[in-house]
């Protein structure tokens, strides 16, 4: 009876546990192969949810053929129930978030100009984002939703209205680095498209 209890609660904490980890390593690391991994774990999750499903059903069936259930019976299957049934909701917020931050466009703007840059705002695609003044050697970073097609642009004081990215699409995400030189020259470098 222990034994059918034990891996039921095994099978609600390992999906959950996995696949929290994995999306919370992808958020700091953006590594791909962690993508895949996340896929997996939600089958591997699923197989499991049946798994611990028939092993709390077996501990339910041990423990009302006795002649009383064990104190705190109806406690503990109320507790790896929640467990097994908390995969669900934890997947779907993951999935969620995942979505909303690979369809995201960052840009970052770093300043390398020599002098503060002021009123720094990036435009395009039916979004603006304000930067405000950025201070020599500083970057700042910005992350938002492209609305439609068009193309991104920098307006600074001192440096006008300049595009950086010749075209971007609704919910299309993408990676911007943005650098002001000295000279008062713009250089973009773009990323592969991938989560800010």
């Amino acid at each position: 009876m222990k034994g059918a209890y034990r891996a039921a609660l095994a099978c609600g904490v390992l999906p959950l546990a996995a696949g929290t980890s994995i999306f919370a390593l992808w958020v700091v690391t953006r590594w791909e192969w962690l993508m895949p991994a996340g896929v997996f774990t939600l089958f591997l999750g699923l197989a499991l949810f049946a798994v611990g499903a028939l092993a709390l059903a077996r501990f339910c069936w041990l423990g009302l053929r006795m002649p009383e259930p064990p104190p705190g019976f109806w406690r503990a299957t109320a507790i790896a129930a929640a467990l097994l049934l908390s995969n669900f909701p934890a997947a779907g917020t993951i999935i969620w978030k995942v979505g909303d931050l690979y369809s995201r466009y960052t840009v970052v703007v770093r300043n390398e100009s020599g002098r503060a840059l002021e009123d720094v705002r990036i435009s395009g695609g039916g979004c603006e984002a304000v930067f405000g003044t950025i201070a020599p050697g500083e970057e700042e970073r910005r992350s938002f939703l492209i609305q439609h097609d068009g193309q991104l642009e920098i307006h600074a004081d001192g440096l006008g209205r300049q595009t950086i990215v010749g075209y971007v699409t609704n919910s299309m995400g993408g990676h911007t680095t943005v650098t002001v030189h000295p000279d008062g020259t713009v250089t973009t470098t773009d990323r592969p498209r991938s989560p800010p």
